[in-house]
């Protein structure tokens, strides 16, 4: 497994999990209800069980602007305990009747300063997702929507380790839009243009891509992104 589809729940070894799996505890959430608010102390992480999460940020204009969208699997707030002061930069909304299993601040933070190795484990860590942050923000800033859309399938296709040419969007289209730093029309254009020359198929939530180096030569990219990296 890459060093980008880690968690922090990963890193630990089975006793190391044992430890922290006595201290935690599972909670529920109904729909519409908040697991936290921007502001908020943060003194848990949150591994989803199963239902859907939601982290957005309240925008000055009103608008609420998804950031995140969590299932199964997936880890919530696991930088922001480490944060000053250690708040919530953002709210977590729950879509779905949602089960988490809830880690406190005191127990990962008793469970780092017990083990060096660990430690440093995490710091490597939280390198690595401020470097993933970095190359988020390049995408952003230095390449066009065209190639961020394409930047981002090859992204996904890495992660899932998918075969035969084929990926499955882990996020709605307005999700999408927003991670790339476009309107959900836009987005809708692009799909449309690279499905109208035959460079991609859509059926639901599965992409299939005919021809890697055909799509990027459509955009000016090298086909290598869809490479894994190692």
């Amino acid at each position: 497994m890459s060093a980008a589809q880690l968690n922090l729940l990963q890193l630990l070894n089975k006793k190391q999990k044992d430890t922290l799996e006595a201290k935690s505890k599972q909670i529920t959430r109904k729909t519409g209800e908040y697991l936290f608010e921007k502001g908020d102390r943060a003194d848990n992480i949150y591994l989803v069980s199963r239902g859907k999460v939601t982290l957005y940020r309240l925008m000055p204009n009103g608008e609420q602007k998804v950031f995140k969208v969590f299932l199964s699997g997936g880890v919530i707030a696991e930088m922001a305990i480490f944060m000053t002061p250690r708040e919530y930069p953002m709210s977590a909304k729950v879509e779905q009747n949602t089960t988490l299993t809830c880690y406190s601040y005191k127990s990962l933070n008793d469970l780092f300063k017990s083990d060096n190795a660990l430690a440093i484990k995490v710091i490597g860590f939280m390198s690595n997702r401020v470097g993933q942050l970095m190359n988020s923000l390049d995408m952003l800033t230095q390449v066009n929507a065209n190639q961020r859309l394409v930047m981002y399938f090859a992204e996904i296709y890495r992660k899932q380790k998918q075969v035969n040419n084929k990926f499955f969007l882990p996020s709605t289209k307005k999700v999408l839009a927003t991670q790339l730093g476009i309107t959900p029309e836009t987005l809708s254009r692009l799909f449309h243009k690279l499905k109208f020359n035959g460079l991609i198929t859509e059926s639901g939530t599965c992409i299939t891509v005919p021809d890697f180096n055909g799509l990027c030569r459509e955009v000016d990219l090298v086909p290598s992104i869809f490479e894994e990296c190692h």
